[in-house]
């Protein structure tokens, strides 16, 4: 599998070979579970709703109960009305946050990677180090690159590049993400990802280390 690369000037060079068996299948299972998780920890889990019960008001039968040809009703802060009460809505108790263990953390990543591959939404950029900081020259190389401002685009980098962070703070629809943070929400809520060769050789040793660390022996405890 070719991942194709572009200069700072926006001119393709010569692509990135990747090895697509080092991302494993596609697990699209797993994957949904993960980007719930990511989507849900964030929340603050606060908010609170009054029940029937605890609007207030009068509590007056609205109207008779006979002889209306409409249904029964006692009060008007049943659900159905406006202004009424509200059943089972939230109630301002914060569970705690889901856990996503590391190994399918590193999975739905490889999964989310695999995912942009296969749609050819992922570019490599050369020499990034390079980039002059200026905010036109960006926005024509994020344009010819990944199609910008029609896409929201995801920049990721082994380290901050100050240039290239302060050129991309100016632009709508783009954000910068260091390797060791992103995660695969980021790569799958993103319509395209532009990234460096240390930053993909980073994000594949995420992928890789915790099979390797399962492959590891044990080492055995001697009593002394």
């Amino acid at each position: 599998m070719k991942i194709t690369t572009y200069s700072i000037k926006g001119i393709k060079t010569t692509p990135w070979e990747l090895n697509e068996k080092s991302l494993g299948k596609l697990n699209p299972s797993l994957l949904s579970q993960a980007l719930r998780i990511y989507i849900s920890n964030p929340h603050q889990k606060t908010s609170v709703v009054k029940t029937r019960g605890e609007v207030a008001g009068s509590t007056r039968k609205i109207y008779r109960q006979k002889g209306t040809g409409r249904a029964r009703h006692g009060a008007r802060y049943a659900p159905i009305f406006v202004g009424g009460g509200i059943a089972h809505g939230p109630k301002g108790e914060r569970p705690q946050n889901l856990i996503l263990p590391k190994k399918m953390r590193s999975r739905a990543l490889a999964s989310a990677l695999l995912l942009k591959l296969q749609d050819s939404q992922i570019s490599g950029l050369q020499a990034a180090s390079k980039v002059d900081g200026k905010t036109s020259s960006l926005a024509r190389l994020m344009a010819t690159i990944a199609n910008h401002p029609k896409n929201k685009v995801l920049v990721i980098t082994s380290a901050r590049i100050n240039p290239l962070y302060r050129a991309l703070s100016n632009l709508q629809g783009t954000t910068m993400k260091r390797a060791s943070l992103v995660n695969a929400y980021d790569l799958v809520s993103s319509d395209y990802v532009i990234l460096t060769k240390k930053a993909l050789d980073s994000i594949l040793t995420r992928i890789s280390a915790p099979s390797s660390l399962l492959n590891q022996p044990t080492k055995k405890v001697t009593k002394q």
